[in-house]
């Protein structure tokens, strides 16, 4: 499938990957290779333009949130939770990024992925603003243009939610930032489980492997 997006992975992530992955190849059958296995699936979605298939979401901003207007969610599977009632409580984990133009008109898109965290407690929405530096209940005046769609949970979600975050001028930082740091690895075998007899992937596709810029 030919990729509508590039993706670059904030720092940190790109850390997590690296640990997800080695731990992974330890243990094929562990959590940590059940979570590398989807956060490859979510950035595959990502990069092939295909997040309403993980029940993508626009975040949005409220007095007890932090601003994330600019940000979007995947959200993903990865073990099986259920309330107190015995009822399942659908995807464990969420992957949010944010979108921006390319750095020149023949360039793709860019996806800048921020993290991929467990749902629980709030936590990846948590992580990603303290990696974009963002407070709770801070709003942040460059966003206040965007459409602003209140967090809610449960019921109480709009169904015709944007599902892809608004895409906004690539900033300078971030366009330097692609120039040296290492993009997310390409997820074309991410249905593929770690440790299998499938070829090892190049640098390109290995998240341990040399500094590249993913497109």
């Amino acid at each position: 499938m030919t990729a509508k997006f590039q993706l670059v992975a904030h720092p940190e992530l790109q850390a997590q990957l690296r640990d997800l992955h080695a731990k992974a190849q330890r243990d094929p059958s562990g959590l940590e290779a059940k979570q590398f296995a989807a956060i490859r699936t979510g950035l595959a979605a990502l990069r092939n333009g295909r997040e309403a298939d993980f029940d993508g979401e626009r975040l949005g901003y409220s007095d007890r949130h932090p601003d994330l207007r600019d940000c979007a969610e995947l959200k993903l599977p990865v073990v099986e939770e259920v309330n107190r009632r015995g009822r399942p409580m659908g995807p464990s984990h969420r992957l949010i990024y944010r979108e921006f133009d390319g750095a020149t008109a023949d360039q793709l898109p860019v996806r800048q992925v921020m993290a991929f965290e467990p749902r629980k407690d709030g936590r990846p929405f948590e992580v990603a603003a303290n990696r974009l530096g963002r407070t709770r209940g801070a709003p942040l005046a460059e966003l206040d243009s965007l459409p602003n769609l209140e967090p809610a949970v449960g019921p109480a979600k709009d169904p015709s939610r944007p599902v892809s975050p608004v895409r906004r001028p690539l900033p300078p930082e971030l366009a330097q930032a692609m120039k040296g740091l290492e993009g997310v690895p390409p997820a074309s075998r991410a249905a593929t489980p770690p440790g299998s007899d499938q070829q090892r992937p190049t640098s390109r596709d290995d998240p341990r492997g040399s500094p590249t810029r993913d497109r």
